[in-house]
């Protein structure tokens, strides 16, 4: 199970966030994925401070990274203290043309996402449906917290499914209830099947499956 944002690791977040660390590098550093920073943070902030930020900060990393690959010191085998010049440096690079041969570049795995076989889930969960018990799928785009990825994985079919029953009830609308799914792999089982639908993702807390 995903484990909890304890509140000194929400200050400490939100600190990072706001002094320029770019959402993956927070994520990466306290060991959380990046929706779940991306969540914690939108409800620390306002949403035209939190998309200001993140813009600012992405923005400055971009930079960052031209200007430290531009002046990168290189020490001289007789004086360590020796900076090559930048002219220098430039008549010393090369291109290095990718090798792309039997490398199919749009089978890659979304690095966001994990198997939902493999994926440790309770052995009861619920899902909401419609008042004829008709899945209510959902693009991932509108799910906020992963408003991150690219735009084609954005228009994926998804469904969210919960641990507990309250969350899921408070997730429906008027005309939807939630729906007790007493094995959680029944849904390895209907793969095909939602397949078929165009359902490839299932959002579970923090995690991205896919189907």
């Amino acid at each position: 199970m995903p484990k909890k944002v304890s509140e000194s690791e929400k200050k400490s977040i939100l600190d990072s966030f706001v002094s320029g660390f770019e959402i993956k590098e927070i994520a990466k550093n306290y060991n959380y994925s990046a929706a779940t920073i991306s969540r914690q943070l939108r409800k620390l902030l306002s949403k035209n401070d939190f998309e200001n930020i993140k813009e600012k900060n992405s923005k400055a990393n971009k930079t960052t990274s031209f200007d430290s690959s531009k002046l990168e010191n290189i020490q001289d085998n007789n004086d360590q203290n020796k900076i090559v010049s930048i002219e220098n440096l430039e008549n010393n690079i090369f291109e290095v043309v990718p090798i792309l041969n039997e490398i199919d570049l749009y089978k890659q795995k979304e690095l966001s996402s994990e198997p939902f076989s493999e994926a440790e889930l309770p052995e009861v969960v619920y899902l909401i449906v419609d008042k004829n018990i008709e899945l209510v799928p959902k693009l991932l785009k509108d799910y906020p917290e992963w408003g991150y990825l690219p735009e084609e994985d954005l228009k994926r079919m998804t469904l969210k499914i919960f641990a507990d029953q309250r969350n899921a009830k408070k997730s429906c609308s008027k005309n939807q209830k939630s729906l007790k799914i007493p094995n959680s792999k029944v849904f390895i089982t209907a793969s095909n099947s939602l397949k078929s639908k165009g359902i490839t993702r299932v959002i579970f807390d923090d995690l991205l499956l896919s189907l």
